[in-house]
């Protein structure tokens, strides 16, 4: 608990919150280039449009995922080969100026100075940008197998011999979600600083942020269903959610990291005084 106090104490009073702001744009600008990248790949893939869209629904809170459905499909209908040929190039671009504001937020919040060449740091925020470009993709195979166990049940005999199984899955469904982003989030956080880390100095900040971040998406998308931007912002209203969303995001990713942060300097002062 004084870890994670200590760590909140930091992004406030180091301006943390302005390198979330700086994160959240990049996200911004990189978000619809990278989904045209991803629907690129569904020719390829068993994947249609709905399962993609499906598959980001549960962490989109309110109207961010309408705003993004719309522009998604918008863009489609005019989209050109070449456009998204060009989307990939975009996204992973955008992506890495994401991942390189992570990696500088790191490297203070770990008060370590790079030794490493520019170019050697380049390719390595670029080579961390390509890796988490994979795994997203990848990670779409979750509803198939969803759809899978679903037919499977619907064929392996009475709807009532399953009547449990089905009640448990939304559960089960969380867990394995929540395993999912707390393995992607402990992989984020080990490889995106540039110095070696200890497992036991990663989970707390990794196990922060998978919890609270979707926490906030659930509390966020509560608090859009019952506040009426449109009103307030007009046409930019769907922007505007989508943008504090992403800013949130950030913030908790970086919260986290200072948590880890934490954790490895008390871990490092305790060794100092044996």
């Amino acid at each position: 608990m004084g870890t994670a106090k200590t760590a909140l104490g930091r992004f406030f009073s180091e301006r943390y919150y302005d390198q979330a702001a700086q994160t959240a744009y990049y996200l911004m600008l990189s978000i619809f280039p990278f989904l045209l990248f991803v629907l690129s790949l569904l020719n390829f893939l068993p994947i249609n449009l709905d399962s993609l869209l499906l598959f980001i629904e549960p962490y989109a809170p309110g109207n961010t995922y309408t705003f993004i459905e719309n522009n998604v499909l918008r863009i489609l209908e005019g989209t050109q080969s070449g456009v998204l040929s060009i989307s990939l190039i975009s996204a992973f671009w955008l992506a890495s100026m994401a991942v390189q504001s992570l990696a500088r937020s790191f490297a203070a919040a770990y008060e370590k100075e790079t030794t490493l060449p520019f170019w050697r740091t380049l390719l390595h925020d670029l080579g961390v940008t390509a890796i988490f470009m994979i795994m997203i993709p990848v990670s779409l195979f979750v509803p198939i197998v969803e759809k899978g166990l679903l037919w499977f049940v619907a064929r392996a005999g009475e709807l009532e011999t399953w009547s449990l199984w089905i009640t448990l899955w939304p559960i089960l469904k969380w867990i394995t979600g929540s395993l999912f982003l707390f393995l992607f989030f402990v992989f984020f956080y080990s490889i995106l600083p540039k110095k070696r880390l200890a497992i036991r100095t990663i989970v707390p900040g990794a196990l922060f942020t998978t919890l609270s971040w979707q926490f906030i998406s659930w509390f966020y998308g509560q608090v859009v269903g019952y506040v009426s931007y449109t009103q307030i912002y007009g046409q930019l209203a769907g922007i505007i959610i989508l943008m504090i969303w992403l800013y949130l995001s950030a913030a908790v990713l970086l919260i986290g990291g200072l948590i880890n942060a934490t954790s490895y300097q008390n871990r490092k002062e305790s060794i100092r005084l044996e």
